[in-house]
């Protein structure tokens, strides 16, 4: 994984769809992302759920407040965040998204070009090379489950 950031450990012991949501909250301008699961289907509901969840969090702190200038920025920030497309649906030049949930061998057979990387499975090191060498350098890889297989 040269050039590419690598955090681990930042969901805490038990590592749940609301702090990937939080986290992905954090990184939605950055590019197209790409979430590696066992199961992608058991994972795209309740990301999605908790995803709607945090939007209509924002929507309630823009109704709380008073400032015109902060209003328009949380009115462009729901927007945006109502317009991602999630999607199990691999490869990206096959179907459009801008959130891709996908497992490890379908990465493999099609190398993701995107921003960030959240790895919610256990991949083997040597996979985990594949499929994030063909990010760009500088992005971000996140391990977001413990015993995860690095050896």
């Amino acid at each position: 994984m040269h050039g590419l950031i690598r955090e681990e450990g930042s969901f805490g012991a038990n590592p749940s769809t609301k702090d990937l949501a939080k986290h992905l909250y954090t990184r939605m301008y950055y590019g197209k992302v790409v979430i590696v699961a066992d199961k992608p289907l058991s994972v795209i509901s309740p990301l999605r759920k908790q995803w709607l969840k945090l939007a209509r969090k924002v929507q309630k702190e823009r109704a709380s407040t008073l400032n015109a200038v902060r209003i328009k920025e949380l009115s462009g920030i729901v927007g945006y965040m109502h317009s991602l497309d999630f999607t199990v649906h691999y490869p990206p030049d096959d179907y459009p998204g801008d959130v891709y949930i996908a497992t490890v061998d379908q990465i493999l057979q099609w190398p993701p070009q995107c921003r960030t990387m959240y790895v919610t499975c256990n991949v083997e090191l040597e996979k985990l090379h594949m499929i994030t060498a063909w990010m760009p350098k500088s992005s971000l890889v996140v391990i977001c489950r413990l015993g995860l297989t690095l050896n």
